[in-house]
């Protein structure tokens, strides 16, 4: 038996019940079937099927479109199927990749956990380290120096005891046990310390009397011997009271350091203590003038030399005058109240003589003996 084909898609036609007509099961196309009752040309009866031959042509198409729709429906569960099963896989994979996601997850959370736990660890021993370090720099240690300090005055180890007290700065009352040892014992000063000696106006107020006298430590030696300076300057004065040439030597300025000032500042068990230099009295190297003869004194102003020296940077020369200093005739800078003050040195000539300025530069160049004043700060050894 023939299938019949759509022309249009090329389906199976499925044949109507009434035999005439077949329809395309995928298209729709209605097509008429030829019939058999048609007379032929030469006139002979026609050949007509019988009706049961019609239809066991049309069952047997029916069971094959039949079997054909049963095929496709096996066709279209077998792909439901499929489809199912792999939306399954997929599924699978899917909650398979969260599970290993969430697992990754977690197995970071752990690791920065213990990596945060070891960072803490770390750090809180970093922080005990440095807190014991801290107590030990200053508490511990502090203390231990303090004891022996305190140790050191009761036997009688004064300048030892000093020079740590003097090192603790501010620990416990580190600073008053040195301030009081230093003025107890101003034998045991270091240079850049300061120290009182002998009293001198300074207030500018008579009636409370004079003022113990604050002396800079410049220098000691091996022996204890210290070169002082007075911490202010004291007075204000010329160089020498009249217009002439004059060394220090001549000065006016030298007598009265080393008679009246000497005499009236010092007790006579203070003087005892302040020795007698031999100076150098050297010529201006600038201006080659001549310093004139060297000389022995108790007081004395330093030179150039000794100010470059002893005093190496401007700031450290910067001085300030007193209040009694002042009212002598010190000219003060208007900010700092700083005051220009004399050295011993001669200036340009032996008209001048070599001065500091206000903001601590030497004028070598120097200023006039008998016409400008300069404030003045002494000058001595001394052996306590």
């Amino acid at each position: 038996m023939s299938i019949l084909k759509c022309e249009m898609c090329g389906g199976t036609l499925e044949i109507e019940a009434n035999g005439q007509y077949a329809v395309c099961a995928y298209c729709g196309t209605r097509k008429a079937l030829p019939q058999n009752n048609t007379v032929n040309n030469s006139k002979q009866p026609v050949d007509v099927h019988s009706d049961s031959g019609k239809n066991s042509q049309a069952e047997a198409i029916r069971l094959e479109n039949e079997r054909k729709r049963e095929e496709a429906r096996a066709r279209a569960e077998e792909a439901k199927v499929r489809a199912e099963e792999n939306r399954v896989i997929a599924e699978a994979q899917r909650l398979e990749r969260e599970r290993l996601a969430e697992k990754n997850r977690i197995e970071r959370a752990k690791k920065a956990k213990a990596k945060g736990k070891t960072f803490l660890k770390a750090f809180l021993s970093f922080v005990l380290v440095i807190a014991i370090a801290t107590l030990t720099v200053t508490v511990i240690i502090p203390s231990v120096k303090y004891n022996n300090a305190v140790k050191n005055v009761e036997e009688q180890n004064y300048e030892e005891a000093y020079l740590t007290f003097k090192s603790l700065k501010m620990f416990k009352d580190s600073k008053a046990q040195a301030n009081a040892l230093l003025n107890e014992h101003p034998e045991i000063a270091q240079i850049g310390d300061i120290i009182r000696l002998g009293n001198f106006e300074q207030d500018n107020k008579t009636a409370n009397g004079k003022e113990q006298i604050e002396w800079k430590v410049l220098e000691k030696d091996e022996n204890g011997k210290m070169l002082v300076i007075s911490r202010y300057a004291l007075d204000c004065r010329d160089y020498h009271s009249s217009i002439e040439q004059v060394t220090w030597e001549t000065s006016d300025i030298r007598a009265w350091l080393n008679n009246e000032f000497y005499s009236s500042a010092f007790s006579n068990s203070e003087r005892a203590k302040i020795k007698t230099t031999k100076l150098e009295n050297r010529d201006n190297a600038d201006f080659n003038t001549d310093g004139g003869n060297d000389t022995s004194d108790k007081i004395f102003l330093l030179s150039i030399d000794e100010a470059t020296t002893y005093l190496p940077t401007s700031l450290e020369r910067v001085c300030v005058a007193t209040k009694y200093a002042e009212s002598q005739g010190s000219q003060l800078e208007s900010l700092t109240r700083s005051c220009r003050w004399w050295l011993r040195s001669p200036g340009t000539t032996q008209y001048k003589a070599a001065s500091v300025k206000v903001d601590g530069f030497i004028l070598n160049m120097g200023a006039p003996v008998g016409i400008e004043k300069r404030s003045v700060r002494p000058a001595m050894w001394i052996e306590l």
